[in-house]
């Protein structure tokens, strides 16, 4: 992945995977594994670091160790100080899993199928509440804090091509965004301009869509472009769409997390 990086132009790359939850899952590093993906990023980061052996090979290039942190209800917060010992340079804070009136937790992020079996059996067969719970859950996430980047907007749209299961223009859904979006004004998070589920053939645009991204760009709202890489192929696609979408909703220029600050650099310098 870092040499992909490299050879697509990239002169820093953070690695965030999926943090462990209580519960053992297939898609986060399980728990055992943890300290051996931390030490392996920084392995990385001496290698190509100035005068590392794959820097003398294809220039420097600074390596950033984070995790992605799920909000899921009684096993795991972004900000529970669960991984503080790993001392990360950076933490996303993502919501993949919601439920509604008690029926217990369900992915939105899997297969099309599956979504659709948990709202026949989850909630009552209304998609609305699935919206309304990913964004009631997000919004719980901000206000309790303790992560620097906001993950994928909008995912709950993934499974919604052609708006199969609600319109995302409806003024309720919109609402229901921006009153999430609303939470973010003055915190100091920065929320990413997601590529993946584009790279993935999932969604015809970026996460958020361009109504979210015009509101966060009027609330201040600092992005940052994340490839949300799950394969080499993935790294540094589609950062054209990145770029549009962000001029369309008026940004100028992006957030860069490199020696531990923030730096603002203009959309064409990316």
């Amino acid at each position: 992945m870092a040499k992909a990086a490299r050879a697509a132009g990239y002169d820093v790359l953070g690695f965030s995977s999926h943090a462990p939850l209580v519960t053992p899952t297939p898609w986060a590093v399980p728990p055992e594994r943890l300290e051996a993906y931390a030490a392996e990023i920084r392995r990385l980061r001496a290698d190509w670091a100035e005068g590392g052996a794959e820097a003398l090979l294809h220039g420097p290039m600074e390596i950033l160790l984070g995790l992605e942190v799920d909000w899921y209800p009684g096993e795991r917060a972004p900000g529970d100080g669960a991984f503080g010992s790993l001392a990360l340079d950076y933490s996303i804070g993502s919501v993949h899993a919601v439920g509604t009136d008690g029926q217990g937790l369900f992915t939105i992020d899997g297969p099309a199928d599956e979504l659709d079996r948990a709202i026949a059996e989850k909630a009552g067969g209304e998609p609305e509440r699935v919206w309304k719970a990913y964004y009631e859950a997000l919004s719980r996430m901000i206000e309790a804090g303790g992560f620097d980047i906001l993950g994928h907007f909008d995912l709950v749209k993934k499974n919604n091509p052609g708006g199969r299961l609600f319109d995302e223009e409806d003024p309720a859904y919109l609402a229901a965004a921006f009153e999430a979006a609303g939470l973010l004004e003055g915190k100091g998070i920065v929320a990413e301009l997601n590529l993946g589920g584009l790279a993935r053939g999932k969604t015809k645009e970026p996460y958020p869509s361009l109504p979210i991204l015009r509101e966060l760009k009027r609330l201040r709202v600092p992005i940052t472009f994340c490839a949300d890489a799950h394969d080499t192929r993935h790294v540094g696609v589609h950062l054209d769409a990145a770029r549009e979408l962000a001029r369309a909703a008026g940004y100028e220029s992006v957030a860069v997390l490199t020696k531990g600050s923030w730096i603002e650099v203009g959309i064409d310098e990316t």
